[in-house]
């Protein structure tokens, strides 16, 4: 009977055993995989996302430098007002001048261009070798008619853009217009040297043979055609025109106003910049048969 009790008991400790033994086998081994293969692959995730990923700043954008100063773009004759006609009489047809169109202007005393000096406030005029640049363009932008009191005569009135600069015009030193020798000077709109001191004319001219000291004829300009103007000021009552200083012939000579008009130093021959632009003239600052000064 004793020996039964003990038989019963050793199978019973032997089927608890049988029972917990997969158990602790399982436990034991969820523990070892646990502890190795999640690290394993977090560590490989970050490392392919550090790797991987992509920038997050957006490179900087430029933008083209404007020019400076701004140029208008070639200007077409056909899309501007009708040319106004200066010194037309019973016998003279008098001469073209196209509002709005960009122009050369020469001296016939010395072959040299009218030219803007500089792109800022109170730049000074002179005359220079044909460089073709816009610092040689002018505008005539007209901004009125003057009517005379018997209404026999009309005047236009013009302002005078330099083409070269940023809406500089030209303009009389101190805006005196009673005495000689005062600059011409480039000024905005906004500070003209005073009131009617950005305001010209233009006075038709006949063609003057140049000659020398010796009275020997230089030049009689029979092949030139084109419109032959003095520039005269309104501010002086259209008494003084544009001049060059002392009837110089050298680059560089400075332009100012003064009586007159008639003398060659005083006159401007225009050439409309289109028809440089397209062959229609060869300007005379390219011209090889010209007479030397």
């Amino acid at each position: 009977m004793k020996l039964t009790k003990k038989i019963c008991k050793i199978i019973s400790i032997l089927l608890v055993l049988i029972i917990a033994l997969p158990l602790m086998l399982s436990c034991g081994n969820k523990t070892d995989t646990g502890s190795t293969e999640p690290a394993e692959s977090t560590a490989d995730t970050i490392a392919s996302s550090e790797t991987t990923a992509a920038p997050t700043t957006t490179p900087p954008t430029t933008t083209a430098k404007p020019t400076d100063p701004p140029t208008d773009p070639p200007t077409d004759p056909a899309s501007l007002p009708a040319p106004d006609i200066i010194g037309k009489t019973d016998t003279n047809p008098g001469y073209e001048i196209i509002p709005g169109a960009r122009y050369y202007l020469w001296s016939p005393n010395s072959n040299l261009y009218l030219t803007a000096d500089g792109d800022y406030d109170y730049a000074g005029v002179s005359q220079d070798d044909y460089t073709g640049k816009p610092d040689q363009m002018f505008v005539f932008e007209k901004i009125r008619e003057d009517v005379s009191a018997d209404g026999t005569k009309v005047t236009n009135v013009y302002r005078i853009r330099a083409l070269g600069t940023k809406e500089r015009y030209l303009d009389t030193e101190d805006g005196i217009g009673n005495e000689d020798g005062k600059l011409v000077l480039l000024t905005t709109l906004a500070k003209p040297e005073g009131d009617g001191s950005q305001e010209f004319t233009l006075k038709a001219q006949k063609k003057t043979t140049l000659k020398d000291a010796d009275n020997a004829v230089i030049d009689d300009f029979a092949n030139v055609d084109l419109p032959l103007f003095s520039v005269m000021n309104v501010i002086s009552k259209n008494q003084k025109a544009i001049d060059v200083n002392g009837v110089s012939v050298d680059a560089g000579a400075y332009a100012h106003m003064w009586s007159g008009g008639t003398a060659n130093n005083q006159k401007w021959f225009f050439e409309l910049v289109s028809d440089v632009e397209s062959g229609k003239i060869v300007p005379r600052g390219l011209q090889q048969d010209i007479p030397p000064r």
